[in-house]
């Protein structure tokens, strides 16, 4: 554990060193999945597939908050559903408008909620996401776990639903906006998601604000375990069996980055609980005090030894203190 607690206080010291560094890195090579699982999900617009165009755009975002690579994400995902369907370029427009509007109004420093959220749906894994957030954030935040669900089941569903926007009929316009607008209003397991996902971040919230012992430890557990079972028994209920091996494992990883969170952010050393009261004018306080765990850092000293120098004396002055005479120095 020592061992483990004096590499956490390195990476803190090179985080705090050369932090801009390190959030310009990790921009890049977030804005390089995004834009590549955006053309390969759904890369109907050939340009824009090109590597260039997505090297391009992740250094411009390396350099820029991260809330400029949602707007470039959702103005690259708007140019994909042009070259399929007008209608589902507008839903989604709309959609995104709308989704813009309240991460805005009620979150607006968490966009790397939002994108990893859609991130980690691509990958069958985002019940990490309601679980961090619920450990990290304020309930705000989780606004942004559900426009990056929101997002990534809009775009799901018009990929899986293509056959309906590839008629080149005029008088099917109208049956095109009607299948964009279903994906949105029709999308059971959409729904199912987002209420899992809302209603674990806020049992984790509750519980790990809460002044019992390992608070954050029963939070993390409690909150995994209340979506397993909200997610295995939706599915069961939807039909959807095959998606339950992912849940499983979305849960085992979301149980292992809870304990990372943990022990960055909040690893206390429950043996030295300390309970303090003291009083003012109007009140008692009752104060519990749980010293954190660390490493203090090992100062190495060198001491430099240096040899003597060499003095040399003049005879006749050592003569003299000798009073001996001065040839017997010979």
């Amino acid at each position: 554990m020592t061992g483990l607690l004096e590499i956490r206080e390195k990476l803190r010291i090179f985080y705090g060193r050369y932090e801009l560094y390190v959030i310009t890195g990790m921009k890049f090579v977030l804005g390089l999945v995004v834009f590549f699982l955006i053309n390969s999900q759904i890369g109907y617009m050939e340009r824009l597939k090109h590597p260039a165009v997505v090297l391009i755009l992740s250094l411009g975002c390396a350099f820029l908050p991260i809330n400029a690579m949602m707007v470039i994400a959702a103005g690259m995902i708007l140019v994909h559903l042009f070259a399929v369907s007008l209608e589902a370029c507008a839903i989604g427009l709309c959609l995104f408008l709308l989704l813009l509007f309240m991460y805005g109004k009620f979150a607006p420093q968490n966009g790397y909620g939002t994108i990893l959220t859609s991130v980690l749906c691509c990958f069958r894994v985002p019940q990490v996401m309601p679980v961090a957030e619920g450990l990290l954030k304020e309930p705000s935040a989780y606004l942004s776990v559900l426009c990056g669900t929101v997002t990534y089941y809009f775009v799901k569903g018009v990929q899986d639903n293509l056959v309906n926007f590839t008629a080149t009929e005029e008088t099917e316009g109208l049956s095109r906006f009607t299948a964009a607008l279903k994906i949105l209003v029709g999308n059971k397991e959409m729904y199912l998601v987002l209420a899992a996902f809302f209603i674990t971040a806020l049992v984790v919230y509750v519980i790990r604000r809460q002044s019992i012992n390992y608070a954050w430890r029963i939070a993390m557990f409690a909150g995994n375990m209340v979506e397993l079972v909200i997610l295995l028994v939706g599915y069961i209920v939807l039909d959807k069996t095959e998606n339950i091996l992912w849940i499983i494992l979305g849960i085992l990883l979301s149980f292992g980055v809870s304990l990372i969170l943990e022990f960055f952010f909040y690893h206390l050393d429950y043996s030295r609980i300390e309970r303090v009261q003291f009083e003012d004018d109007e009140y008692y306080y009752f104060v519990k005090a749980v010293p954190k765990v660390f490493v203090a850092q090992k100062d190495k000293k060198v001491k430099q030894i240096t040899p003597k120098k060499r003095t040399t004396v003049n005879r006749r002055r050592l003569a003299e203190e000798l009073d001996i005479d001065q040839d017997l120095l010979d």
